[in-house]
């Protein structure tokens, strides 16, 4: 059994907590606090999964008395009150994951992976709109999940079960701060983004002050400040990503950071056939899917982590969507030369940026499942965060709704998940709470100035990168999925979409054909990363909603052999 299926955190020993919750035993991994009761209250603390967290006033943490407002670092926390109701709540970011859902007899089960809910008898039935959100973005954010029935706890929120069959009642408490009415000077809010950036990666760094800190880098302005910063307080270890001579890669770029910086640098080279021999591990291990070409690397690189004794690993995941990065150019764009009095021109124009299968929907689908989604169904989950008064500048609402929906439901679940499958921690300081509160206290003409994305996180750490590294453009990790899948992948891509996919009756088997056979057309068909996504979604429901025995993760013979009933 792998470590992170047991949901080792922190370095501590784990526990399987089995919560009598409607009359089941709900089998939840979660790391061990100080005899499972709070002293206060007569709370149980039923399952907790946490990162050495903190109260934000540095007094002693005790989570029974504590305003989950005021604690810091991950956590998603299951407890029982005196009364006898349950509570579910989540870290404001949505660094952990925890879901809820009714089993057949109408009763809470909950999870903090979507397989340990639908192991406790949750219907498995495929949700029309999370599908085409998938589809759409390569995530599904919010509440939704691709199963019906199934919901995620958003992040800051606590959710409240009185009896096992109530409705729940949420309790937001905590949430993305609105813009002030006032800024404070360049000066003044480069200083405070330079201290709390400093803060938060001393916070994130392991115990051991003798240890080498592991950063992942791939030569762009986030991941090399957290480099940096690492390195002012301890030895640091680079792990970057390569896919060999033939493709592009970011290894110039790297390589230039860790010169400056002193960092132990190694490179973990990807090839197609460590692709074929990772990617239903890599699928399995994720609670949701996630069409990410990345998911692959990510676990290349945590398992490296993991081979060279790190139980912890820093990113710089979280620049882009709290800073304003380049992403949010052709949404700029949009907004100010799109027709304004066309019916959901900003929702499209958000969906079409993700560039994945947003503009082929109309023909994506099988019939009978396309007349499922409602008109507008997708849309209508975009337009309450671009019409939000607590930030007027559009900027900053382009920023709330890629924290909330690509940060909580894409960026942080992805290396949650794919890091504890080896025992590794991902840490990623630019998503802390501090770092992103403060980051709406910035102007949005401090964030992008000019042309200039990102302008004053790159003015905050000027003095400890190379000017090279402040002034590329951004251009991003290139996994060569269009190479890949024209050549050593694409027999591998066809056997499974055509003979796994298509007899599901959810994606129209013509569609998946002219895909595979490079005849769909456009400018910039994108077929690589359409492919890939499509993979991943026959790989997850594979191996977590049809729950298939004998795959690279089985979740139920692991609680078997910890002597634990698994609810089927």
């Amino acid at each position: 059994m792998n470590p992170g299926d047991r949901g080792i955190v922190a370095g501590k020993r784990s526990a399987l907590f089995a919560s009598e919750i409607a009359g089941k035993r709900s089998a939840l991994f979660a790391s061990e606090i100080a005899g499972k009761r709070s002293a206060l209250l007569a709370s149980e603390i039923l399952a907790l999964a946490d990162d050495d967290n903190t109260r934000d006033d540095g007094r002693p943490l005790v989570w029974a008395d504590t305003d989950l407002g005021r604690i810091r670092g991950p956590f998603a926390i299951v407890w029982r009150d005196a009364a006898g109701g349950v509570h579910l709540a989540r870290d404001p970011l949505g660094h952990r994951s925890l879901y809820w859902a009714r089993n057949d007899r109408g009763e809470l089960v909950w999870g903090f992976r979507l397989a340990d809910v639908l192991r406790q008898g949750a219907r498995r039935d495929v949700d029309p709109l999370g599908l085409l959100t998938y589809l759409a973005t390569a995530y599904v954010p919010g509440e939704h999940t691709l199963v019906a029935g199934v919901r995620a706890v958003p992040p800051g929120v606590e959710l409240v079960f009185d009896t096992p069959t109530a409705t729940p009642r949420a309790n937001p408490f905590w949430d993305l701060p609105a813009s002030p009415p006032d800024f404070d000077d360049p000066e003044t809010l480069r200083q405070r983004l330079r201290a709390t950036l400093d803060q938060t990666v001393q916070r994130m760094l392991p115990p051991d002050p003798e240890r080498a800190v592991a950063c992942t880098l791939s030569g762009g302005i986030d991941s090399s400040l957290v480099v940096a910063l690492a390195r002012q307080h301890r030895p640091v270890r680079t792990l970057s990503i390569a896919f060999g001579p033939e493709h592009k890669d970011e290894l110039a770029w790297s390589s230039l950071v860790a010169r400056h910086t002193g960092a132990s640098h190694e490179v973990v080279v990807v090839r197609p056939e460590d692709v074929m021999r990772h990617f239903d591990a890599t699928v399995g291990a994720l609670s949701e899917p996630n069409g990410d070409p990345l998911t692959v690397p990510n676990t290349m690189l945590f398992e490296a982590a993991r081979e060279r004794g790190h139980d912890v690993l820093l990113n710089g995941e979280g620049g882009d969507p709290c800073f304003g990065g380049p992403k949010n150019a052709p949404l700029l764009l949009s907004e100010v030369y799109d027709d304004p009095t066309a019916q959901w021109t900003r929702e499209r124009a958000y969906l079409r940026a993700h560039q994945r299968l947003w503009d082929e929907r109309d023909v994506l689908l099988t019939a009978g499942f396309q007349a499922r989604i409602p008109e507008g169904a997708v849309e209508s989950l975009v337009t309450p965060w671009l019409d939000d008064p607590r930030w007027p500048s559009f900027l900053d609402r382009l920023m709330a709704i890629n924290s909330a929906w690509k940060g909580a439901g894409h960026i942080l679940p992805k290396v949650e998940h794919l890091g504890l499958r080896v025992g590794v921690r991902a840490r990623s300081p630019l998503f802390d709470r501090d770092v992103a509160a403060l980051a709406f206290a910035i102007p949005s003409g401090l964030k992008r100035f000019g042309t200039i994305e990102k302008h004053l996180l790159k003015e905050a750490v000027r003095d400890l990168l190379p000017a090279a590294i402040l002034e590329r453009p951004k251009s991003g990790m290139l996994v060569p999925v269009e190479a890949w899948f024209s050549g050593p992948l694409l027999r591998w891509a066809r056997e499974r979409l055509l003979d796994g996919l298509a007899p599901r009756g959810l994606v129209d088997r013509g569609f998946l054909e002219r895909l595979l056979d490079a005849r769909l057309g456009g400018l910039r068909p994108r077929r690589g990363v359409k492919i890939w996504l499509l993979l991943t979604l026959e790989s997850w429901l594979r191996q977590v909603l049809d729950d298939v025995p004998g795959g690279p993760r089985d979740h139920a013979g692991a609680a078997r052999a910890l002597g634990v009933e698994q609810p089927r």
